[in-house]
């Protein structure tokens, strides 16, 4: 018979853990990112923009240690670009990455919010995001208003409680953001898009699990054909 690959008794009592580490406070590569994921997000660094590590450090004020690490992080997320002849640059948007991107969410995020509405969870803190999002419609802040439509969508699908769903749609957070955020800057559609969001919202809320997820499917397809004809006339100017 296999030996089987489970610790035994024995094996579990023959090291015990006779200490755990704290969880240590955001070290500095991780106040740098917030930084520079900020900065990208309301455009002070633009699309294709080069990120030099002595230049960033200096604006900074720290070492080149935590920007490499942080620039490290942002191309994890999508943020930034690593080229082995060019360097390291904010990513370019094309029509080709938003429909990937798109395509993406929209084959997982309206399946989460169906799965959350048919749990019949609570919808709090999504409704508290979009409230906040909402605040900062007309003021300008389209980085914050970026940050906040990603959290309601982030508190409406985890509500889904399917921690391999939920883990897939964050890796894409920052880049949708960001994506978002650059297209607003071409043609704000934030009003609009927060109506979609109230009525997704509340039809998660009611239950109505199949209306939350074909509204989030529209809601989705319809920011990506948005966002590819705002580039495609970009383009052609």
């Amino acid at each position: 018979m296999p030996r089987s690959l489970l610790p035994t008794t024995a094996d579990s009592t023959a090291a015990p853990v006779t200490a755990l580490p704290l969880e240590q406070p955001a070290s500095r590569a991780d106040r740098v990112r917030d930084a520079l994921r900020r900065a990208i997000l309301d455009g002070t660094l633009q699309p294709g923009r080069a990120l030099v590590e002595r230049e960033l450090a200096e604006l900074l004020g720290v070492s080149k240690t935590p920007v490499r690490e942080a620039l490290k992080q942002l191309h994890s997320s999508g943020l930034v670009e690593i080229n082995a002849y060019q360097g390291v640059s904010v990513r370019r948007i094309d029509a080709e990455t938003v429909r990937q991107l798109y395509t993406a969410r929209a084959s997982v995020e309206p399946a989460a919010v169906r799965l959350g509405a048919q749990a019949a969870g609570r919808f709090d803190a999504a409704r508290t995001a979009l409230a906040d999002a909402a605040a900062l419609i007309g003021t300008g802040e389209t980085a914050g208003l970026g940050i906040a439509n990603r959290r309601f969508h982030r508190e409406l699908y985890l509500v889904c409680g399917n921690t391999f769903l939920c883990g897939f749609l964050d890796q894409l957070q920052d880049l949708t953001a960001f994506v978002a955020t650059a297209g607003w800057r071409l043609r704000a559609t934030f009003e609009q898009e927060s109506a979609e969001h109230e009525a997704m919202l509340e039809a998660a809320e009611s239950g109505d699990a199949e209306l939350a997820e074909r509204l989030t499917r529209a809601h989705i397809e319809k920011a990506a054909a948005t966002l590819v004809a705002v580039l495609g006339e970009q383009a052609d100017r």
